[in-house]
């Protein structure tokens, strides 16, 4: 093992870096991290290659929208880079990238809640479509349900987890599709390891009341753990 020493920052960096001769690759998350912090931006395009498409799925099932996850998993990876000096290795690198991707997510959905729906429609001037300007006008009427419209098992699945409510959801999904032990998703979330466990097990309620009309014998289980 490495040994490490305490930095006036506060980081524990190792004695002697990796020569730049060693194959990125083969370092750990933490030893990446660190050469991040030396300036070295490769090893951080080794992070973005390990955890992209984790971050993408995990944010897909958060948002159910595949662009939406794609924007805020470069938001996640470009937010880490910039604050990268803030990264401490007593954490694990995904513990911290995982946070920092929740907290973009809880923020678009606080955004979300405070303004209205809205639908954008083009108002044309006297003069033409030059002279006219898109203007958003509240959208008061009720969206189709059709998170459940394939009918098959993946479009089942992602349905149900959109239908967990938000406080629920995240930390079912670091659980059950991240497969993150209580104790990480505490990290992640903020929250005491006994209310993590309360909301997956509430998480799990939700999810299997939303499948059952739809299972009719197939196999909606999921990968990540079960307890």
């Amino acid at each position: 093992m490495t040994d490490t020493k305490n930095g006036d920052d506060g980081l524990n960096r190792p004695t002697e870096l990796p020569s730049r001769d060693i194959d990125l690759r083969e370092l750990t998350d933490e030893e990446l991290m660190l050469l991040v912090q030396e300036g070295r931006s490769r090893a951080y395009d080794v992070l973005v290659a390990r955890y992209k498409n984790r971050l993408f799925t995990y944010l897909f099932r958060l948002l159910n929208d595949r662009d939406e996850a794609e924007e805020f998993a470069q938001e996640t990876f470009v937010k880490a880079y910039i604050h990268a000096e803030k990264y401490r290795t007593v954490a694990r690198f995904s513990t911290w990238l995982y946070t920092i991707a929740t907290n973009l997510v809880r923020n678009r959905i606080r955004a979300s809640k405070r303004r209205p729906a809205t639908v954008s429609l083009w108002s044309e001037n006297a003069g033409g479509e030059e002279d006219g300007k898109w203007i958003d006008v509240r959208d008061d009427s009720q969206r189709p349900d059709d998170d459940f419209e394939r009918a098959d098992v993946r479009g089942i699945v992602q349905g149900a987890i959109g239908r967990i409510p938000e406080k629920y959801r995240s930390p079912f999904v670091l659980r059950e599709m991240s497969e993150m032990s209580y104790e990480e998703i505490a990290a992640v979330t903020g929250l005491k390891l006994g209310t993590v466990r309360s909301r997956i097990n509430r998480g799990r309620a939700h999810f299997k009341r939303s499948v059952a009309p739809f299972v009719n014998g197939r196999d909606c289980t999921l990968k990540g753990n079960g307890k």
